[in-house]
């Protein structure tokens, strides 16, 4: 599945493309910028907390190539520059989202509600259910996936597994 994938949004044409070693700068950026809000609040000073960032994302690159050996890692850019990233795992029996991050200034402008349309659209033409995992304290993501039509499947300690199905919301 190396195949680019292109198509229109609210703020202008976007782009799924695989991502490659040369998008581990972005990556890392991203992956800072997405941390959540309790970070900011915690006093270490940069070259720490810089030290701190690089060895979690390095754990997640490890970890996510590792559980989902299958899945599509695009990078998504908006009229040519890299603005997020999506992975998807494409199961047998569902479609998992793995991760969806997008850069902060460029969120609730439509990109993530496009690219989770298209993957809902997906979901109904191959009639299968979408399922992801959010962290309990992400409340803004969790009101994007409610809005959405996903609904909480299980509770976990410090997660949420959701799941979309054609049967309980149409597509948006």
């Amino acid at each position: 599945m190396d195949r680019v994938i292109d198509f229109a949004s609210p703020p202008g044409r976007l782009r799924l493309r695989p991502e490659t070693e040369a998008d581990r700068d972005f990556r890392f950026e991203l992956f800072c910028a997405s941390r959540s809000p309790e970070w900011q609040m915690v006093a270490l000073e940069p070259t720490l907390f810089r030290q701190i960032m690089l060895q979690q994302f390095q754990a997640q690159t490890q970890s996510y190539g590792t559980q989902f050996p299958l899945a599509r890692f695009d990078i998504v850019e908006l009229d040519g520059g890299a603005v997020g990233r999506f992975v998807v795992d494409r199961r047998d029996t569902s479609i998992h989202v793995v991760d969806i991050a997008i850069l902060p200034a460029f969120r609730r402008r439509g990109i993530g509600t496009a690219l989770m349309t298209a993957l809902i659209d997906q979901a109904c033409r191959t009639e299968k259910p979408v399922r992801l995992m959010v962290a309990s304290s992400n409340d803004p993501s969790m009101q994007f996936y409610l809005r959405l039509g996903f609904a909480v499947i299980e509770t976990y300690p410090a997660y949420l597994e959701m799941e979309w199905r054609r049967e309980t919301k149409p597509l948006p």
